[in-house]
């Protein structure tokens, strides 16, 4: 939600939205699961707190593409001609801009849901995500490293199959539905 806000900035107030791009732009420089691993240092490990720190790796990349689609949008005619009857920005933005910005966010969600798994279990593999007995499959990789060299290679096998499935079945939704939801393809 925060990316949204903050994509929609360039509607509301200029300066709010350089301070806002600005921002995401420090973000946006650091590697993401370094920035997740500090995120969880500062917090406290955890998987609550692993999902806070995934949640602002993925803002920059949320709030980029937000606001390119609110850009283009802005330019529509419909836009202009809503604007000059009077309505204002609230009013555009909610029913003009918001409806063409969701297929974006679906798309968007479902590409990041994949990273968002390998972020997590990379950082439960360090041991700062879930504890046990919560079953995480990055956790249970960390666990099982040990057994792979005395023969139990399905320990390790399983869960990297696990992960590697479903971020791949998630890449492929994604895929399939900007490949619905994009209005260029005919």
């Amino acid at each position: 939600m925060l990316g949204i806000v903050i994509g929609s900035l360039v509607m509301f107030s200029k300066p709010l939205d350089a301070v806002g791009m600005r921002l995401m732009d420090v973000l946006f420089s650091f590697p993401h699961l370094l920035l997740a691993m500090f995120v969880v240092a500062l917090l406290g490990a955890g998987l609550t707190n692993a999902v806070i720190a995934i949640a602002l790796v993925n803002l920059p990349r949320m709030a980029r593409a937000v606001r390119a689609q609110v850009i283009v949008i802005m330019e529509q005619e419909f836009v202009e001609a809503s604007r000059a009857l009077g309505n204002r920005a609230a009013r555009l933005f909610i029913r003009h801009v918001l409806p063409g910005v969701i297929p974006i966010l679906v798309v968007h969600f479902s590409l990041t849901a994949g990273r968002s798994i390998l972020t997590i279990a990379g950082l439960s593999f360090l041991g700062l995500g879930a504890r046990p007995p919560t079953p995480e499959w990055g956790s249970m990789l960390s666990e099982a490293r040990e057994l792979m060299f005395v023969g139990a290679w399905w320990a390790v096998t399983l869960p990297g199959l696990a992960i590697f499935a479903t971020v791949l079945l998630f890449n492929i939704f994604g895929d399939a539905l900007r490949d619905v939801l994009d209005p260029r393809r005919g």
